[in-house]
């Protein structure tokens, strides 16, 4: 479907949807991923450099399917966006009965203090440094998410208005970036397509990722809105500040779902905390 609309994906030699087996090209040999965004090597200089553009083609993969009633009729809105229920459901299962069982394990004692290892040859140590106060934004995220999401509802997933297909897992490791920087970045790993907030990709790649601090952040969201109003019209920059509070609140989660199965991504649950405390509240 998004090779209808996008071309900044790889190549699609064939598609067997009986078997589920997509054949795509590769592009190990001119293409690196953006793990290394926060590296001092030639790749984190790259990335660093990239990132205006990388906010163009993320604009381009919204704008292109911004209210696009086509596109939605074929990729559907997602359960939790059916119902004002269907959104409280939600909010309860996936964010607050996680968040508990992760309270819980801290205070047990079986969340582990530091997390090392190797990741694609890159080797790693997070510590987990986690204060009561910032416990507390979790409740004060879970009771801003149970207010404000289910007004979206009626006044944007039904409507359509200001709604877009993201790409659902915009983490910087799905960035192929060209050895050759006269290329466009391209898309991986889709397997999360689905509509939703544009805002909802921005708060994975830059909350929780390579720039969770509201000051720093700003210029990058600002890139981004400059290249989508170039296309798109209707959408006030107070309405995507606050459809960015709002990803921001709900991606808080995120991390501490890794964290209870054993991913502790302590760095990633940090940016979350920083990014909400800097931004949200």
């Amino acid at each position: 479907m998004l090779n209808d609309y996008i071309s900044e994906l790889p190549f699609i030699y064939y598609i067997d949807h009986s078997k589920k087996a997509l054949l795509i090209e590769s592009l190990d040999d001119t293409y690196f991923k953006g793990y290394a965004f926060n590296e001092e090597n030639e790749n984190g200089d790259q990335i660093r450099r990239s990132y205006n553009s990388i906010m163009r083609d993320v604009a381009s993969l919204h704008s292109t399917c911004w209210e696009n009633g086509s596109a939605f009729g074929r990729i559907g809105l997602p359960w939790h966006f059916e119902e004002k229920e269907n959104m409280l459901a939600w909010i309860k299962d996936a964010m607050e009965k996680p968040f508990k069982k992760y309270k819980v394990d801290e205070a047990a004692g079986k969340i582990p203090k530091v997390w090392e290892g190797n990741f694609d040859g890159e080797p790693f140590l997070f510590e987990n440094n986690i204060t009561e106060k910032q416990m507390g934004y979790y409740i004060i995220a879970l009771e801003y998410l149970r207010t404000e999401y289910p007004k979206l509802i009626d006044s944007r997933f039904h409507t359509g208005k200001n709604i877009t297909v993201i790409h659902g897992d915009l983490h910087p490791g799905i960035l192929l970036f060209p050895k050759d920087e006269s290329k466009s970045i391209v898309f991986s790993n889709l397997q999360n397509v689905r509509m939703g907030l544009g805002t909802e990709d921005l708060a994975m790649l830059i909350a929780l990722h390579i720039e969770p601090d509201k000051n720093k952040a700003k210029p990058i969201l600002d890139c981004y809105y400059g290249c989508l109003s170039e296309k798109v019209s209707g959408y006030s920059y107070d309405n995507f500040i606050n459809d960015y509070k709002l990803s921001v609140a709900e991606n808080l989660f995120f991390p501490i779902r890794l964290i209870n199965r054993g991913i502790y991504a302590f760095n990633m649950r940090d940016n979350a905390i920083k990014a909400f405390e800097t931004l949200a509240l």
